[in-house]
């Protein structure tokens, strides 16, 4: 597991916390914590740290590693975000199936108690730079993927219009993904196809 904590650090700075969760948490998961504006001024990153040990299955019967990252605004981060994070992990591990670029868990209601982000997408890591998205070890290669909080409208969009047309709106018009009151994308509050 080092090897995967070298990496984390590495782009995100020193672990600064942990936890390990409650008795719902899947065996040997945490979450991390990382020093403030870390990869970006403003925000708080969060990563999970062992849920790369489970094995989960991909279509096509291809296996996957995969850690999750979440990037929160620092100023004020959600008391939330780990068990958040555990959560998700938990979900992940009963089911046996990993989360997909594109995947879109939810909309639940506001993810973090209050907001207007009631989904989460799963994207290649943004913010930092790209070798972050995957570690090779030398029992496993592990894939981190960056859950985005979004709306229950970018969530309908999702679905409507796939998520090439999702990350080329996000592209377009660049919002602070850390902001959980954000106002959904102008292509979806419009309907406009994105550029």
């Amino acid at each position: 597991m080092s090897d995967l904590v070298v990496h984390l650090e590495s782009y995100l700075g020193p672990i600064v916390a942990g936890s390990g969760g409650g008795e719902r948490t899947p065996e040997g998961v945490q979450v991390l914590r990382y020093g403030p504006d870390r990869p970006f001024d403003g925000a708080l990153t969060l990563t999970t740290l062992g849920l790369s040990n489970h094995h989960l299955a991909q279509p096509g019967g291809a296996g996957l590693h995969q850690e999750l990252v979440l990037h929160l605004p620092a100023a004020d981060p959600p008391r939330n975000a780990a068990a958040v994070l555990f959560q998700v992990a938990g979900q992940l591990v009963r089911s046996g199936r990993g989360l997909l670029r594109g995947e879109v868990l939810g909309p639940h209601g506001p993810v973090f108690g209050t907001g207007t982000v009631t989904a989460l997408y799963a994207a290649a890591p943004g913010y930092v730079p790209d070798g972050f998205g995957v570690c090779r070890m030398p029992a496993r290669t592990v894939v981190l993927t960056w859950l985005v909080p979004i709306t229950a409208a970018e969530a309908a969009f999702v679905a409507a219009r796939g998520w090439q047309a999702f990350e080329r709106a996000l592209v377009a018009e660049d919002p602070d993904l850390t902001d959980l009151g954000r106002a959904s994308l102008a292509a979806v509050r419009d309907g406009a196809p994105p550029e």
